[in-house]
């Protein structure tokens, strides 16, 4: 099982935080800011899942899938952990 993490920064411009894999993933999200939304390609402020401060998430991604992330206003932080479920 490969684990990695990542710091990205996130701003009013939707940016891909997990690649598309060929496995499934298991996901652990950290916004140490509030005001990150999460979704698909097309997330925005208005169509995203809101991660307010300190708010933590886990979820599976399945094979073929990614993750993008924005913010409304200003540049926030977002804290990864990916495991590839074998």
């Amino acid at each position: 099982m490969a684990i990695t993490t990542s710091h990205p920064d996130i701003t009013t411009t939707a940016s891909k935080v997990i690649n598309v894999d060929n496995v499934s993933r298991f996901v652990m999200i950290h916004a140490h800011q509030g005001g990150v939304y999460i979704g698909n390609s097309g997330v925005t402020s208005d169509a995203g899942y809101l991660l307010d401060s300190d708010d933590k998430v886990q979820f599976e991604l399945q094979e073929g899938e990614d993750l993008w992330a924005v913010t409304a206003t200003g540049t926030k932080d977002l804290y990864i952990l990916v495991s590839k479920i074998d």
